[in-house]
């Protein structure tokens, strides 16, 4: 009978000889071509790890343009000066004379001054914009939507620049110089409620909002 001939790989249960590898030397190498180098249980599908695109997060993107840092003051201080011109004449008229009847009528138009600003915020929220803002053509929106903030969303933004003007006048003039490196442009009391000021057509002085 002639002897068995291929080496160990032709009898069974046989392993390769002392110091060699199953593919090639006493180095290994990689398998012969069509062949898998793992037996048993396969890796886990691609799937499982997650694809590049489930982790990636899309860049913002601005629900229109974005109003300059200019346009915002101008809206901002025609709204304060339609608020805080009764009440900076009766101070004088006050510190002028010292009379009661000036001091009552300053009280008054201070009041007058925070009434103001409660309905111009509730404005921005339910319209998107104040009378400063209508002339100089602004609207206030969400961020992320492009909608409305709503009365409640709004005057909690009021609240943010008022408490930011109460603190210290630092923290106030930060607030409102905020814009001017900001990549969104917004203020802290924007960056605090999610919302954005674009740059609209103008509508023209109106103390009531025309529309939506």
């Amino acid at each position: 009978m002639p002897p068995p001939t291929g080496g160990w790989g032709d009898q069974p249960g046989a392993g390769p000889p002392p110091g060699e590898t199953p593919y090639g030397g006493p180095f290994g190498g990689a398998p012969p071509y069509g062949q898998q180098a793992y037996s048993g249980q396969q890796l886990p599908p691609y799937s499982q790890f997650g694809s590049p695109q489930a982790n990636w997060t899309p860049a913002w993107v601005a629900p229109g343009d974005l109003a300059s840092w200019g346009e915002r003051g101008a809206g901002y201080l025609l709204d304060a000066l339609i608020g805080s011109a009764p009440a900076i004449v009766f101070w004088v008229i006050y510190f002028a004379s010292g009379s009661g009847a000036a001091l009552a009528l300053l009280v008054l138009a201070s009041i007058w001054a925070l009434a103001i600003a409660i309905w111009f915020a509730v404005q921005i929220g339910q319209h998107g914009s104040s009378p400063g803002m209508r002339v100089v053509g602004l609207r206030c929106v969400k961020a992320d939507s492009g909608q409305l903030l709503g009365g409640g969303t709004a005057l909690l933004r009021a609240l943010i620049h008022w408490a930011c003007s109460f603190v210290c006048f630092l923290l106030w003039l930060a607030d409102m110089l905020w814009p001017l490196w900001d990549n969104r442009r917004q203020t802290l009391a924007d960056k605090g409620v999610g919302s954005v000021v674009l740059k609209v057509p103008s509508e023209g002085f109106s103390l009531v909002p025309k529309s939506n």
